[in-house]
């Protein structure tokens, strides 16, 4: 009995083990749902409303992104250089 116990016990030991580093795994992931906003690092974008007051919203795919970053006008273009939650960060590009 005491060797089912044991064997049961490292069995689910094992599996629960595995689930978390799959998990690990997909939130380390550039791909992962969670993480959607990285794969717009290093885009440049030409801002149709611009940043006032360094806040702004851009439309990239079928998503609505509120931007941040230094204030620019309309017709300005920004490269992304970070996110932060759902919070793209921008910065002027030169000319």
């Amino acid at each position: 009995m005491v060797w089912f116990v044991l064997f049961a016990c490292t069995v689910f030991g094992i599996y629960f083990w595995r689930e978390y580093r799959v998990q690990q795994q997909d939130l380390q992931s550039a791909s992962s749902p969670l993480r959607t906003g990285e794969r717009y690092i290093g885009q440049v974008l030409t801002l149709t409303d611009g940043l006032q007051d360094g806040t702004g919203h851009v439309k990239l795919g079928n998503r609505r992104w509120a931007l941040r970053g230094p204030s620019v006008p309309a017709g300005a273009r920004v490269r992304v250089t970070g996110v932060d939650g759902t919070v793209l960060i921008v910065d002027r590009l030169p000319g």
